[in-house]
């Protein structure tokens, strides 16, 4: 692995950036949904890691230019929006803080220019309230969204069973990896689960960034993880178990700590 970074993230310092990151990822999230085939669990409403932020991977330009690609990539370490296709220049919206209905215009405009229209619901994104897109803290976060996208790589490596791609879900900013048809183990019994593996910011219940567990559909075997962490309701009945960010900051070998939480799940 290369050399890890857990830098820490408490959400009052950054929310306005982070919810505005949110609406970004959302909007571009939305167009490689509309762009792509229907993938096995939704896969293609989700984005990918990249080498700078998050990226749709490359998508066909529509059904009559099928060897023509693009790919928009929210790029953290420059603030910006690259549009990139294998058939024009790179095209690029430097990210400000603007409404997501100013992004959405523009971005749109330029997609246009390169003969890519998206079918996407505009009023979802008729959002004209400007936010805050501030460097550093979202250096912060991309330097711990790479270390936790390593583990969660190592950790799918190590799966044979089927896992997903780790993958950013725009709909709450969670970095996941999730494992699907796991077999559980507990004494003399087997349990098929569909368990997910994440990194979140913060949310309305936990309001600080945490790794969490969840697995589906819900079973009593989520309460062996309370002792390394803390158990809490979800909608519909479902458990997660959380384990603070700053817990790893503060350990003295925070990649063992993560991966000792996350590893728990697969006896």
């Amino acid at each position: 692995m290369m050399p890890l970074d857990f830098p820490p993230l408490p959400l009052s310092e950054w929310k306005e950036t982070r919810d505005t990151l949110q609406k970004y990822c959302r909007m571009v999230g939305a167009i490689r949904e509309v762009m792509s085939l229907p993938l096995p669990h939704s896969l293609q409403t989700n984005l990918l890691v990249s080498e700078f932020g998050f990226t749709t991977s490359a998508l066909i330009k529509n059904a009559f230019s099928p060897v023509q690609t693009f790919e928009l990539l929210i790029d953290l370490v420059n603030r910006r929006l690259r549009i990139e296709s294998n058939y024009r220049e790179p095209l690029y919206v430097a990210l400000t803080g603007q409404s997501l209905n100013a992004l959405c215009d523009e971005t749109c405009s330029l997609l246009s220019d390169i003969g890519i229209a998206p079918p996407l619901e505009r009023p979802s994104f008729f959002d004209g309230t400007r936010g805050r897109f501030e460097p550093e803290p979202l250096l912060n976060y991309w330097s711990a969204v790479k270390t936790i996208n390593q583990m969660l790589t190592h950790i799918k490596n190590e799966m044979t069973g089927e896992t997903s791609p780790v993958q950013l879900r725009p709909d709450d900013l969670a970095l996941i990896l999730t494992i699907f048809d796991k077999v559980i183990k507990d004494q003399n019994s087997s349990l098929t689960e569909q368990i997910e593996l994440g990194f979140s910011t913060g949310d309305e219940i936990v309001p600080n960034a945490h790794l969490y567990i969840s697995i589906y559909p819900d079973s009593e075997l989520i309460d062996k993880f309370v002792a390394d962490s803390f158990l809490i309701k979800l909608k519909g009945g479902l458990s997660r178990a959380v384990f603070p960010f700053h817990k790893l900051v503060e350990s003295g070998d925070p990649l063992k700590t993560a991966l000792d939480f996350f590893r728990n799940i697969y006896i």
